[in-house]
């Protein structure tokens, strides 16, 4: 008598292995963009949480800062700092200093680099005041999002500057 031997086919072997891949691309794509809308809304928390203090700081004291600063701790930025390639896009203790009545900690955004080809080291979030136009600006920088959120009643300036890697988001406080 003779033993029927069973067992899986070559082809249903790949069939699996092909499914296999499927569902992994699938879970791949997925959890990408689960992991830049998280990293965006930490961004857009932290923002939100300094444009109250700035507001705050507006109402005790009559004007905002001005005081340009990258927001966050002096830590946030790979420990130096910086949220753009030069000396002036740091964060600045000054400003820390006049805000820190107004919050408990300093919320940081989510430091990764939006384009490293056209801006390198654009990343997290920005308090500008320009002087010449007496205007204060929230700079945002996000990559799970192809527009600028609503942050409150901040009206998102014509800045916006979208890439390959990223948006970013400029807000008026004025």
């Amino acid at each position: 008598m003779r033993k029927s031997i069973s067992g899986f086919t070559i082809v249903e072997l790949l069939i699996v292995v092909v499914v296999i891949g499927i569902l992994a691309a699938i879970v791949t794509v997925a959890y990408t963009g689960i992991q830049a809308k998280a990293k965006d809304t930490k961004t857009i928390s932290a923002v939100k949480s300094w444009v109250k203090a700035l507001r705050l700081y507006e109402v005790e004291n009559g004007s905002l800062p001005t005081s340009n600063s990258c927001l966050g701790k002096t830590t946030t930025y790979d420990g130096n700092g910086q949220c753009y390639s030069t000396t002036y896009w740091v964060v600045k203790t000054p400003l820390l200093n006049l805000l820190s009545p107004y919050m408990t900690t300093q919320p940081e955004p989510d430091t990764s680099q939006i384009d490293s080809t056209n801006n390198p080291d654009w990343r997290g979030a920005f308090y500008n005041y320009w002087s010449a136009g007496d205007k204060h600006q929230i700079y945002m920088m996000l990559t799970g999002t192809s527009s600028c959120p609503s942050i409150g009643s901040e009206t998102s300036a014509p800045g916006q500057w979208t890439g390959p890697q990223g948006i970013r988001c400029v807000y008026n406080l004025d």
